[in-house]
């Protein structure tokens, strides 16, 4: 299959979008697609069926055997054939990036979270930092979690920093978003309705009991609150229970990253002692 190729040498319309996609949540929103760079942001698109809609290609450039490989694994794709100048002002890597991608938006229907027993599912109420965004999808990647949702006004799970500090995780976890509570509710309903034992699990400072002492039996939803405001009253009342993290020292608080990869630990390990691991 031979690809659809434009050229652009110079600052031109395509040019422009190309920018505009890499820096603004509503063209990404406006268009459906988001930029991605790096090996294994790439790959891990490739792997799990992302839709490739175009190629970002330095022209005149020699591509690695990887290069090659991508071409010919998105066959379907357009390719951006750009200046080299122009390819600088694209990329945000120091050495560049050999190849990007313009990958299609997903849907934010939750059917796309699990919906199978012992599942685990992460959401992140009002997340602020897209930088903690990332470091919590990287975090449920690496403790096996299923899926993850944006609750309310956020940033946008699909910004460069977000993904950058996913280290791509974002491409092998689903992630929706729910306008509000009211949606997660109404996704709760519909997951009982589908899986037992669902118990969906708070984090706060003055909870009980701590998430050392608890046992995360069957499907558990994880909700982490807002950086500075914490959960909301609205997501606080859909909790079965809320949890603690005890914490020694001077520090009143953990980072909302850090504490949820520490519950996320906790998780892992009650569900491996549960299991005789």
């Amino acid at each position: 299959m031979t690809p659809h190729i434009i050229r652009i040498r110079s600052e031109n319309a395509d040019f422009q979008l190309l920018e505009a996609l890499g820096r603004s949540r509503e063209k990404r929103r406006k268009h459906g697609l988001f930029v991605v760079e790096g090996v294994r942001s790439i790959n891990l698109a490739l792997q799990h069926g992302w839709t490739v809609d175009a190629l970002l290609i330095p022209e005149d450039a020699s591509l690695s055997r990887w290069g090659h490989d991508v071409l010919e694994r998105a066959q379907a794709a357009r390719h951006f054939l750009i200046a080299p100048q122009g390819y600088r002002l694209l990329t945000e890597r120091h050495e560049g990036s050999e190849i990007m991608a313009l990958l299609r938006l997903p849907g934010d229907d939750p059917v796309r979270l699990p919906a199978l027993p012992e599942g685990r599912v992460v959401l992140l109420d009002r997340p602020g930092n897209p930088g903690n965004l990332g470091s919590v999808v990287r975090s449920c990647d690496a403790f096996g979690v299923g899926g993850v949702g944006v609750v309310g006004h956020g940033v946008d799970p699909y910004s460069r920093e977000a993904i950058r500090a996913s280290t791509g995780s974002l491409l092998a976890v689903p992630v929706v978003h729910f306008p509000g509570p009211a949606e997660v509710r109404g996704w709760l309903d519909t997951l009982r309705q589908k899986v037992e034992a669902v118990r969906v699990v708070g984090t706060d400072e003055h909870g009980e009991p701590t998430a050392r002492a608890y046992d995360f039996a069957g499907f558990t939803v994880l909700i982490a609150g807002n950086e500075t405001s914490g959960m909301s009253a609205a997501l606080r009342e859909l909790c079965d229970v809320t949890l603690r993290i005890d914490i020694t020292g001077s520090a009143s608080s953990l980072n909302v990253a850090v504490a949820t990869s520490i519950l996320l630990y906790e998780m892992s390990t009650s569900v491996q002692a549960r299991r005789g691991l």
